[in-house]
């Protein structure tokens, strides 16, 4: 009878100690996963950040070239009189 009560609490206590290991596991799982959630969201938002970069340089090129051009007709009118 001890030997089946001392199994029995051997059995119980190697099912705590597999629960318990899972917990632990599962825990580091779940601190990994929100740590990998935090970075793609900040990667998420620089990439925003950049695409709203390259909108704004666009917009200055586009200005620059339209201030180029503008130059350009204003020297040839110059230039002919």
């Amino acid at each position: 009878m001890k030997t089946v009560i001392t199994k029995s609490g051997l059995a119980i206590m190697g099912v705590s100690l597999a629960l318990m290991t899972g917990c632990a596991s599962n825990a580091r799982v779940d601190a990994v996963e929100a740590t990998a959630n935090s970075a793609q969201q900040t990667a998420n938002a620089a990439m925003d950040a950049a695409k709203r970069a390259q909108q704004t340089a666009d917009q200055a090129l586009r200005g620059a070239n339209d201030a180029n051009a503008a130059i350009s007709r204003l020297s040839e009118t110059v230039g002919s009189k």
